[in-house]
């Protein structure tokens, strides 16, 4: 069935298709129904987050330096309607839960319901449109965001991360919590957080996903009414490239830990010139699956030799304005253990764990735990919003994986280390 605005693109293994629509006031919405599911989760993404602190909107001749935090800031903010109304127990009022947060490149507010879906969509839609705050709630806001700060550096997990980020990108906003730090967040004003919420929070810069139990019609029909913006009040945004500073070397904190605690970051440089970020993400990702998933022979030897536990994670990002590999674990041996996993890095081409024959096992897992993956209607939309910048989205996952190399993620790797730096942080105990 066609409907009127919208794209219609069908998957093999998807029993209904997923629509896009792209609205006059600049609005991207994507739809994906499945009636089989008793719940709803809609999202709208603003493209607006953490690292984006310093820019140059339409008029201006300078760029502007705003606190670290603000976007975090701005999402608290936006939960206070005006007539003093509280967004969440708007929605607590349909019967639907309500969230949000913010990535370094995003901010997204969510919700799930299993029955009100068009009033819940209608309120996600409403309170994103206008700011009603004052100097007064700002103020009190500065003490809550300031104690989730504090709660943040005493979780020494948030704590190894955050370290992380800032030994590979020293002076720019990833040296910070994406809530700031307590001194960055008593400089937010009334009037900063205003300025910014005019610069992103327009139609031309947000998408709307919903998937799950409702009716394609009445849902595309209803946001349409919704959104009646002229696309002439959106005001254009020149970001400030991502400071690429040198590195801070080897560093080590103390915190009230069981057993030290592990990271290890590889900070690619440059711009990537890919085809397809997608498929250059997910041919990096197959790799490091293989250098340091479970399957490999260097995690199940480390884990029987009890140098790592279950804690033993990594965390890949590669966007068009930065690309970084994370490693965090507990472990009794961090320095010994830093050095080997930095040369298994480093040798990446000739490690015995990257071959054909464990690529094809990497595949299967990455397309099994992938299909296993749509169960979750919240792990659905939030996957899809994350990589919005790629031409081609989640579900075009299975086709893509099929086809991908041995040669092609050996290609990746080399391209991502090229040219690349790496650092350490380790928390010792007390």
């Amino acid at each position: 069935m066609k409907y009127s605005g919208l794209e219609e693109k069908c998957y093999p293994y998807l029993q209904t298709p997923l629509y896009k629509g792209r609205l006059a006031n600049g609005l991207t919405v994507y739809l994906h129904p499945k009636p089989d599911f008793k719940e709803t989760y809609g999202m709208m993404t603003v493209g607006f987050g953490a690292a984006n602190t310093v820019f140059k909107a339409k008029k201006q001749t300078e760029f502007v330096t705003y606190p670290t935090g603000i976007a975090h800031f701005l999402e608290h903010k936006l939960f206070e309607m005006e007539n003093n109304r509280d967004v969440l127990q708007e929605f607590s009022k349909l019967g639907t839960d309500a969230n949000a947060y913010t990535s370094f490149y995003q901010t997204t507010y969510l919700f799930s319901t299993a029955a009100e879906v068009l009033p819940s969509l209608a309120l996600l839609q409403e309170f994103l449109r206008e700011v009603s705050f004052t100097e007064e709630s700002v103020e009190r806001e500065k003490a809550i965001i300031a104690q989730e700060i504090e709660m943040y550096q005493d979780e020494p997990d948030s704590r190894l991360y955050n370290e992380i980020l800032a030994s590979l990108y020293p002076g720019s906003p990833f040296q910070d919590d994406i809530a700031g730090n307590i001194a960055s967040i008593q400089d937010i004003t009334v009037q900063s957080l205003k300025e910014n919420f005019e610069a992103f929070y327009h139609p031309q810069n947000m998408t709307l996903f919903l998937v799950g139990n409702f009716e394609l019609e009445d849902v595309w029909k209803g946001i349409q009414e919704q959104q009646t913006t002229d696309v002439s009040q959106s005001i254009l945004v020149e970001h400030q490239p991502l400071a690429n500073n040198p590195i801070l070397p080897h560093r080590t904190s103390q915190m009230e830990v069981a057993s030290p605690k592990l990271a290890i970051g590889v900070r690619g440089n440059g711009q990537l010139e890919v085809t397809s970020l997608y498929r250059f993400r997910l041919s990096l990702s197959l790799l490091f699956s293989m250098l340091f998933g479970w399957t490999s022979m260097r995690h199940r030897d480390l884990y029987e030799q009890g140098k790592i536990d279950s804690s033993f994670s990594f965390h890949l990002e590669v966007r068009p304005e930065y690309h970084f590999f994370v490693l965090t674990m507990d472990t009794k041996e961090p320095v010994a253990l830093s050095s080997s996993l930095r040369k298994a890095i480093q040798q990446f081409a000739s490690d015995p764990d990257v071959s054909e024959e464990h690529l094809e096992i990497v595949k299967k897992k990455t397309y099994g735990d992938f299909i296993a993956s749509l169960n979750s209607l919240e792990y659905t939309a939030s996957y899809f919003m994350q990589h919005l910048s790629d031409e081609e989205n989640v579900f075009d996952l299975p086709e893509i994986i099929e086809t991908i190399s041995i040669e092609e993620v050996l290609a990746a790797g080399h391209q991502f280390l090229s040219n690349y730096d790496m650092t350490d942080f380790i928390i010792f105990p007390k």
